[in-house]
């Protein structure tokens, strides 16, 4: 990961997060292209990071909605392995309202050789839920 990398978030102040203890998975809403093996990547990451803080992925019930969205970087041709941005979208499960975003700005390695997209999803989920 590159030393430019930037991760920031963002939170509704007003939403009970100890209350919120399951989430589901939604479509994810890439900036040009689908990439289906890098989706399923940061879920994999993202679902481990969510269980060690103990919330739970349930089809059914789940108080939270989780999508991501990202853009590969323009330099990085044809089905590159680097990121520009990566954002992980938490809402209300009953609606589309934002409760939490995590935003990684710079750029990304995707590919399995590189530990960026784990180091990466770690530092996003560091702040959630919010104190």
């Amino acid at each position: 990961m590159a030393g430019d990398t930037a991760i920031t978030y963002s939170y509704e102040p007003r939403f009970s997060f100890p209350e919120a203890r399951t989430y589901q998975w939604v479509k994810s809403r890439p900036a040009f292209r689908q990439d289906s093996l890098l989706e399923a990547n940061v879920q994999f990451l993202v679902d481990r990071e969510l269980e060690a803080k103990g919330l739970g992925a349930r089809a059914d019930k789940a108080v939270l909605k989780v999508w991501i969205g990202y853009q590969f970087d323009p330099e990085a041709y044809g089905y590159g392995n680097q990121l520009r941005g990566l954002t992980l979208n938490f809402s209300r499960a009953d609606g589309d309202d934002l409760v939490w975003r995590g935003v990684v700005t710079g750029p990304v390695r995707t590919d399995a050789a590189s530990a960026d997209l784990k180091r990466v999803i770690e530092g996003m989920l560091a702040n959630f839920p919010p104190k």
